[in-house]
């Protein structure tokens, strides 16, 4: 098996090292080494993410007229958390999912309204979906110290992933359109950006 260094890996593919260097700290690829000090995946699995396609996005939030919006959740690798709410922040392929649930559902700064508006909360590290939140509906808001508005949404895990190298969905049971749903976003690429961990994509008439 040919050996390359995360650094190399994300030069030789086009991949962005940072991505890599948290996927694989979020467990997502199991199949990582360290050569001496260094972080090293196969030369097959970094070219499978290279490949990775990304989600359809008309396929998923269908319209016919106007656009269609979805938010996004941008997560780093879970860290345990100081808070009665939540044991941690984040992903990580280990967690429970029990604890995962909680550490993606909330806390989140935004308008709880349009968060919600698809019912839909895609989860992303490094580009790529690792987590699928579905049944958005209600949701719990507090003032933090700081002045700024948090919610937590009432949710459902409908999947997540444990290798980013050949992602296969971990829930097995559940809803239909859950486990559609999930299909159709785990473990391909969703580009989003803004300045915190939630984001939004949108599909315009085609």
């Amino acid at each position: 098996m040919s050996l390359m260094t995360l650094r190399q890996a994300a030069e030789r593919f086009d991949l962005s090292y940072d991505a890599l260097r948290r996927i694989a700290a979020a467990g997502l690829l199991p199949e990582a080494g360290q050569h001496g000090d260094k972080p090293v995946i196969s030369t097959d699995v970094a070219r499978r993410l290279q490949a990775r396609s990304a989600v359809a996005l008309h396929h998923l939030l269908p319209t016919t007229t106007g656009t269609a919006t979805m938010a996004v959740l941008r997560v780093d690798a879970a860290k345990p958390v100081l808070n009665q709410d939540r044991p941690f922040i984040g992903f990580h392929a280990d967690l429970t999912p029990e604890d995962l649930l909680e550490a993606l559902r909330g806390w989140w700064v935004g308008r709880a309204e349009k968060i919600a508006e698809a019912g839909i909360l895609p989860v992303t590290l490094g580009g790529f979906v690792v987590a699928v939140l579905t049944g958005l509906s209600g949701w719990d808001s507090k003032v933090t110290e700081n002045g700024r508005t948090r919610h937590r949404f009432d949710a459902r895990l409908a999947g997540y992933i444990s290798d980013l190298s050949t992602p296969t969905n971990m829930i097995t049971a559940g809803a239909v359109d859950d486990l559609r749903i999930a299909e159709l976003l785990l473990g391909k690429r969703l580009t989003s950006s803004a300045g915190g961990p939630i984001a939004y994509v949108t599909v315009a008439t085609r």
